[in-house]
């Protein structure tokens, strides 16, 4: 029988939080050494964090998303975060009279939309660069630099299926980006790509922006910050959290009903991640203000995360 490794009890965890929240470890020196050798494992490789959920909602998330991410480039690793805009293109929509249409997950984009999508977008990356700068951090929003074609699922009848301009990421400007991670710059990069053909904006789904940058770059890790604490055995009881799994593991849970609902995009997207050449792929709780710290200084210990 499979098994599957869960959030292990208080009494069990190799650290505990201090009263300011941090991972207490026995000394300090033994947190440099955690940092050291987490350093090392990445050798250079590039994090993509998709932002979502109250991470993008609640102000105090974000703020601990941004003082979380502040410290990060400060050690030295190489980042990429990927927004998308789902609640306040609704509300934008909303305010315009149109209303939302998805068509197998993806949000129908004519031109009206498409207007409304890109304006928003660039919006939010406006703010979330503002946000970045005041805490001192080297960013840039990106406008251009990633290239997509058009988007086509198969319907029913096996033709495919009209999504207006929604699209995929097919190449970006690798030089561009490569520049970036060197210089310890953060891009934050919106869920947008030009037409390879007219030129025109595509409307991408953000988590599919995430693993389209996993592929074009040499990344370790794709993070998903999600409402969500992560993968439960049981969904109403926290603590039955799994730390770890396999796309198999995952596969078997999904085909027993463990892992169902809104859950399954989630884990399908690690799926596209890791399929994208990223070694881990983790779902985070982007409502626990040191998820993405804990994350770094112990994988496993906060969210599941996902391999091959």
């Amino acid at each position: 029988m499979t098994e599957f490794h869960t959030v292990p009890k208080i009494g069990e965890c190799v650290s505990e939080r201090n009263a300011c929240g941090m991972p207490e470890l026995n000394h300090g020196s033994h947190i440099l050494t955690k940092i050291a050798d987490r350093l090392r494992t990445l050798q250079g490789r590039a994090v993509v964090v998709k932002l979502g959920g109250s991470a993008m909602e609640l102000p105090t998330a974000t703020t601990s998303m941004v003082e979380a991410v502040a410290a990060l480039q400060t050690l030295g690793v190489k980042l990429l975060l990927v927004h998308g805009g789902g609640k306040p293109i609704d509300r934008a929509m909303d305010a315009a009279g149109l209303k939302p249409v998805k068509i197998q997950g993806r949000r129908y984009t004519d031109d009206a939309t498409l207007e409304i999508v890109v304006r928003v977008l660039h919006e939010i990356n406006d703010s979330l660069v503002g946000q970045f700068t005041q805490r001192g951090c080297q960013v840039a929003g990106v406008r251009e630099g990633v290239f997509g074609t058009r988007l086509l699922l198969p319907g029913l009848d096996l033709q495919p299926l009209d999504l207006g301009r929604v699209g995929i990421v097919s190449k970006i400007d690798q030089e561009w980006f490569r520049n970036q991670l060197h210089n310890g710059t953060v891009s934050i990069v919106p869920s947008l790509a030009r037409d390879e053909i007219d030129g025109g904006w595509l409307n991408v789904n953000a988590d599919s922006m995430a693993a389209g940058l996993a592929r074009e770059i040499d990344c370790d890790a794709v993070l998903f910050l999600t409402d969500t604490p992560g993968v439960l055995q049981n969904r109403h009881e926290p603590s039955t959290r799994l730390a770890r799994l396999t796309t198999n593991e995952c596969r078997t849970l999904m085909t027993a009903g463990v892992i169902d609902g809104g859950m399954i995009p989630k884990v399908e997207a690690c799926f596209e991640a890791l399929d994208a050449g990223a070694r881990r792929a983790v779902i985070l709780d982007g409502r626990d203000p040191q998820a993405l710290l804990d994350d770094f200084l112990q994988p496993g210990s906060t969210g599941t995360e996902i391999v091959k």
